[in-house]
């Protein structure tokens, strides 16, 4: 898997962009009230991020570290990022799971203050998204550090006439992509969706044992596993370049 032009250039940029971001990023998760940062990953993989940190697939592969891969595609071409989002997880790419097969995911919930550690890109929409990855080719500082970030937050009218909470991107695909790796001790806890499955029991005891410190739900109550039904009420606010002139 080779490093694609497009990501090496939007890297660079943030990690350039990121020194002199930090305060200012640092009074956005104050302004917006940001409250958390989630990635969502198979159940299988668990044990080996908490001991290792989570790591992108370009490190996976790199390292020969076994793993189950949850984006098959990853049609954002950025393979040395680990996504993430705000809020809530990907209920677009979540949902994909359907049936009892979501039942093998896990969301892990990390620490808001990551980014403030290292860099990352944020997109106001789905990452993958054609019209959206051919502007950050060509304006790849508007996709990185503070600038990225305040665009999740676009279109005040559209906001207010949803109700969106301040601390909720506008679009709900919208992503944090944070470059190589974050460390383990990121991690603030651990959802499952519950209930457990008798073919992970280990997982969940080992888990318990050496994580037990870290708030682990093993049936979640935080809504962070939606039904696919509710998808819809969201699509009136997905990322439209319009939204910049708003």
């Amino acid at each position: 898997m080779e490093l694609t032009n497009y990501s090496l250039e939007l890297e660079a940029v943030a990690k350039q962009k990121f020194i002199d971001d930090k305060q200012r990023i640092g009074n956005a998760l104050n302004g917006f009230k940001i409250k958390n940062i989630l990635h969502f990953t198979h159940i299988t993989n668990l044990v080996s991020i908490l001991a290792n940190g989570l790591k992108s697939i370009y490190d996976l592969n790199q390292e020969q570290i076994p793993h189950h891969r949850t984006d098959l595609e990853r049609a954002d071409q950025i393979y040395q990022g680990i996504c993430c989002s705000l809020a809530s997880p990907n209920i677009w790419m979540l949902n994909k799971k359907l049936g009892p097969e979501i039942q093998n995911y896990v969301i892990l919930e990390l620490m808001e203050n990551t980014l403030l550690l290292q860099h990352f890109a944020a997109f106001p929409g789905n990452a993958a998204t054609g019209f959206i990855r051919a502007d950050a080719s060509t304006n790849p500082e508007k996709y990185v550090g503070i600038e990225g970030l305040r665009r999740m937050f676009l279109n005040e009218p559209l906001r207010k006439k949803e109700t969106v909470p301040k601390h909720v991107p506008t679009d709900l695909q919208s992503e944090l992509i944070f470059f190589n790796s974050i460390s383990a001790n990121r991690i603030r806890s651990i959802h499952f969706p519950g209930p457990k499955i008798e073919s992970f029991s280990e997982i969940y005891e080992q888990v318990y044992k050496d994580y037990g410190h870290l708030g682990i739900e093993f049936e979640c109550r935080h809504n962070y596993f939606y039904k696919q039904d509710l998808n819809i009420k969201f699509d009136g606010r997905k990322f439209q370049m319009s939204w910049e002139t708003i």
